[in-house]
């Protein structure tokens, strides 16, 4: 177990846990429907034809041989339309050009498409300039040819690759089933109803945006046999396991110990704050990801670890904004230099306001105040914000900073 480690050391254990386990699930074949976007791929999709099947015309224009643009004026014998059926069009013969639209398929004997605005008609007679082969026209097979690997098996499809499977004339793709993740709280505060379960609520909203198949399975109690038995069964009937709370140094806090003695803990602690206090361990063969129990901290871990667990590398938006508040770092707890701060913000007009400064909806710091994590954390309301960014150092008012988006 590595215990109290820097961010990006948290990101490469949990990438090779996903390596390991993510796909560890049973494929089913579903139709190229509305359904498929955010299901992953189980096997490669090959291209059964070429795309385009034949030369296609990308300007309006006028189809004719390269070699005629020494020859004008050409005699122009017809039009050709996007939708003509390519067994239909005529021979283009020497001299001889076709009007066609974009989008139509360039007719036996042209290589090229004269632009309009490139042409001059005089009755039925083109005159137009040099022009070579290729000109203005997507050739055959250039965007896939017949047995090409175009999507990749374990590729998560968005709306391009959904569109390109439709695109494909595929009707049906063999697909990984959804994750089925358990989530459970711990606590007697909230198995006896006296603070309201959180956590696991905003956890269940991302990880259902992330793709999974959920199931809520309450709270258990500050009790070592209950929560050992709540994670053991959990771990035996899903692809992963979620649990906030009872993994800092309490002494009824007893997740930690449960997955040690039923499993093992790949990590323990990261360096953010907030989100420190967190347990990533595997318990026969499913990866158990336990949060912390403060509203932020818990919001944090799962952004910054369970969405890489289940979306891999794929990096949240950002954009960059001056900060408008000197963010000074505390460093009570530890004297290392890689403590990465989240700060939460706001953004208008290019600018990053911290939330918790006077003059945000949570006043509870001055300006010029050491940055209060724990105050913020303790309240989901300093995420009602537009992102975050990760501070690992004291920052100035005016720098710029990266501010990773909520979406």
């Amino acid at each position: 177990m590595e215990t109290l480690v820097p961010l990006l050391r948290a990101r490469e254990l949990v990438d090779a846990l996903r390596e390991r386990y993510y796909f560890n699930r049973s494929c089913e074949a579903v139709g190229v429907d509305t359904s498929l976007p955010g299901r992953e791929l189980s096997k490669d999709v090959v291209a059964a034809e070429d795309s385009p099947p034949r030369d296609i015309a990308s300007y309006d224009g006028y189809a004719m041989r390269s070699s005629d643009a020494e020859h004008y004026p050409l005699r122009i014998v017809g039009s050709i339309y996007a939708g003509d059926a390519y067994e239909t069009l005529p021979q283009l013969r020497r001299g001889e050009a076709m009007y066609i639209a974009t989008g139509a398929f360039l007719p036996p004997g042209a290589d090229c498409v004269l632009r309009l605005e490139d042409a001059r008609v005089e009755g039925d007679r083109l005159y137009g300039v040099p022009i070579e082969k290729g000109t203005k026209v997507v050739p055959r097979g250039s965007n896939y040819r017949r047995g090409e690997v175009i999507l990749k098996a374990k590729t998560r499809i968005r709306a391009q690759e959904f569109g390109i499977l439709c695109g494909m004339g595929i009707e049906e793709v063999e697909v990984y089933r959804r994750p089925r993740v358990a989530v459970l709280a711990t606590g007697n505060e909230i198995a006896r109803g006296i603070i309201r379960d959180i956590n696991s609520f905003v956890v269940l909203a991302l990880l259902e945006k992330w793709g999974c198949e959920t199931d809520y399975l309450g709270a258990i109690q500050d009790d070592y046999g209950a929560t050992r038995r709540a994670i053991a069964e959990a771990a035996e009937h899903y692809d992963c396991v979620v649990t906030s709370g009872g993994v800092s140094v309490g002494k009824r806090d007893y997740v930690l110990r449960a997955i040690e003695e039923l499993g093992r803990v790949v990590f323990y602690k990261v360096r953010t704050r907030p989100g420190k206090p967190i347990a990533v361990g595997v318990v026969e063969n499913t990866p158990v990801f336990a949060l912390p129990g403060k509203p932020t901290g818990a919001l944090v871990a799962a952004q910054l670890h369970l969405r890489r667990y289940f979306l891999g590398r794929v990096e949240e938006p950002f954009l960059y904004a001056r900060i408008t508040e000197d963010i000074l770092l505390s460093r009570k707890d530890t004297d290392s230099p890689d403590i990465a701060n989240l700060v939460f913000v706001h953004l208008e007009d290019g600018l990053a306001k911290p939330v918790g400064f006077e003059g945000s909806e949570m006043p509870l710091m001055k300006s010029g105040d050491k940055y209060n994590v724990s105050a913020i954390a303790s309240n989901l309301r300093s995420a009602l914000v537009d992102g975050y960014a990760i501070l690992e150092r004291d920052t100035r008012r005016g720098e710029r900073v990266k501010v990773h988006l909520f979406m």
